[in-house]
């Protein structure tokens, strides 16, 4: 009964002090006056009246500095907290008194919790950023590898292939040495354009998030022993700029882990804009996983940032994620996120774009 007196609002304990106050001294008052009125009859009071003001004002101070005092104690921890944040500290947690306010007490709460989320965020920003950096220098070596063993193996090629044709005798010889660096040519500039095309495809800019993805399933198709397939539903015109890089990169995610972990055989990918809502769901047949063993704060063996990777990109566009997998059962990716970018407007800024190249 006492701690719920104590967790009262603030105005009704002083308004309760108060009242108190006012009755304990009207009683005493009446009495002490009585009693003096019948000693003293022909005494005139004014001392009696004096002693009872001060005395009054006294005890209503004192009360009242007490009742204040003990009631805003949760505001002072409070304060002490937010300097804390303020020098730097994440680890700042603010204990309420055992007498305070519920709504001093919420507000503890709610602060609480925003210096955990704060905490939290800093946390996932660090880790983040550090599997960015892995991630970066992942694909440069990646990149680097690729552009040694099939870029610069060709050239040599074509420097022994051109020692060669300095020595041919005849012009027959000759001819064929040609054809045979013209070959060589070709194929190091294929194998040139594939790479850049993986890092960045110019059909996407060009062309759109539908065909990019139907040339991903197609570069797909023909480097695994796998069939992807795409499917597309309200999409007759061209998207914001940055929701198509994200939807492509996470759908390059998705078939980067079924090939290389989840060894899926069929991929089924299905675009559709419906209620100016963008959606990607990507289903494979592959191993599967279990998604709550896979912390989301974790780079996981899925490749690149993994579930991390696929939760940022679309928290950056505003969209939600969902996962849905088990071993043995392949594996359920959905996407989604509102188009609020029009398409004259997108229209109009890759114009603006082309026209400063």
């Amino acid at each position: 009964m006492t701690d719920r007196l104590w967790r009262i609002p603030l105005s009704q304990k002083i308004l309760l002090a108060n009242s108190l106050l006012v009755a304990v001294g009207a009683v005493a008052g009446t009495v002490i006056t009585v009693w003096h009125v019948l000693s003293y009859p022909e005494d005139l009071h004014y001392e009696l009246i004096a002693f009872f003001a001060l005395t009054g004002w006294l005890i209503s101070f004192a009360v009242n500095s007490w009742v204040l005092k003990r009631t805003l104690t949760p505001l002072d921890r409070l304060q002490s907290g937010v300097d804390d944040v303020r020098r730097g500290r994440r680890d700042v947690q603010v204990i309420p008194p055992p007498i305070s306010d519920e709504r001093f007490d919420r507000l503890i709460d709610t602060f609480n919790q925003m210096v955990r989320q704060q905490e939290e965020d800093a946390r996932r920003l660090h880790d983040l950023s550090r599997r960015i950096l892995q991630a970066q220098e992942d694909e440069r070596q990646r990149v680097a590898r690729e552009l040694h063993d099939e870029a610069a193996q060709a050239l040599t090629s074509l420097l022994v292939r051109l020692r060669l044709l300095e020595r041919a005798r005849t012009p027959e010889e000759a001819q064929a040495r040609v054809g045979e660096l013209r070959e060589l040519t070709a194929g190091a500039l294929d194998e040139v354009r594939r790479v850049a095309l993986d890092l960045r495809p110019k059909i996407l800019d060009d062309l759109g998030l539908v065909a990019a993805l139907g040339w991903r399933a197609d570069e797909f198709n023909a480097a695994n022993a796998a069939q992807a397939t795409v499917r597309t539903e309200g999409i007759d015109h061209r998207l914001p700029h940055t929701l198509e890089l994200v939807f492509y990169r996470v759908a390059q995610e998705a078939l980067n882990n079924a090939a290389r972990h989840a060894n899926a055989t069929s991929v089924e990918m299905a675009l559709a804009l419906q209620n100016n809502t963008l959606s990607l769901e990507i289903t494979d047949n592959g191993a599967g996983f279990d998604p709550q063993a896979v912390p989301n704060d974790n780079g996981s063996r899925h490749g690149g940032l993994g579930l991390l990777g696929i939760r940022e990109r679309m928290g950056m566009i505003g969209g939600q994620v969902v996962i849905e997998s088990a071993p043995g059962r392949g594996t359920r990716l959905a996407v989604s996120a509102p188009v609020e970018e029009s398409h004259a407007d997108f229209n109009a800024e890759t114009q603006r774009g082309k026209d400063a190249e």
